[in-house]
């Protein structure tokens, strides 16, 4: 009896999905190194806890943004 639930990683390693991943990484190393020259030049005090904001905004705007495309594909 084979598991239903098997995980297929063929469509995980998708160049959609790497440029996703290339994207959010970059959003949180831009973010951090902002943050980290403003609070070091004394510019802005930063909250660290909010550096990684922009990089789950820019996550659900791909992830928005590719749902709207495969639901209007469809039609």
């Amino acid at each position: 009896m084979k598991p239903k639930n098997k995980i297929d990683f063929s469509k995980i390693n998708t160049t959609h999905n790497i440029i996703i991943m290339k994207t959010m990484l970059l959003c949180l190393f831009l973010s951090m190194s902002f943050a980290f020259i403003s609070e070091k030049s004394g510019w802005l005090e930063v909250d660290w806890k909010i550096v990684f904001i922009p990089a789950l905004l820019v996550l659900q705007i791909i992830i928005i943004v590719t749902a709207l495309k495969n639901r209007y594909k469809k039609l």
